[in-house]
């Protein structure tokens, strides 16, 4: 149970009800989020990702951008990346790689438009939902 002090409200958290967790110890993550803004550096930059929940702000991008999203080591599955990048008045191209050898995807820009793409941790590999 959790007692928010400022007002009293009491909250109960509810497992839910799982065969296969019978007579197990399951821990439970609370989630965390960030928000991301790295300076771009010859047109790439590179995040790790600790956290649940994590925004990815790359501004106005004026060259083809490379952004490469580290999993931190005690990142669990199903945490999302939400990645948010603006072309300048050309369309610019954005490749996500999870490293230097593998290309999670390579995002098609429009001109003067903001782009916003979502990514999910599958334990060894992100996943775009579009």
């Amino acid at each position: 149970m959790y007692i928010k002090k400022e007002t009293n409200a009491s909250y109960n958290f509810v497992a839910p009800n799982i065969e296969k967790d019978a007579d197990k110890k399951v821990e439970v993550v609370f989630p965390t989020s960030e928000l991301v803004q790295p300076a771009l550096s010859s047109h790439a930059a590179t995040v790790n990702v600790e956290r649940e929940n994590t925004i990815i702000d790359l501004g106005t991008m004026d060259g083809a951008t490379t952004l490469t999203i580290t999993p931190g080591n005690s990142l669990n599955i199903g945490a999302r990346v939400i990645v948010k990048a603006a072309s300048d008045g050309t369309a610019r191209a954005l490749t996500v790689k999870k490293d230097a050898d593998t290309t999670v995807a390579t995002v098609s820009g429009t001109a003067s438009t903001t782009k916003v793409k979502q990514f999910v941790w599958t334990g060894d590999a992100w996943i775009m939902i579009d």
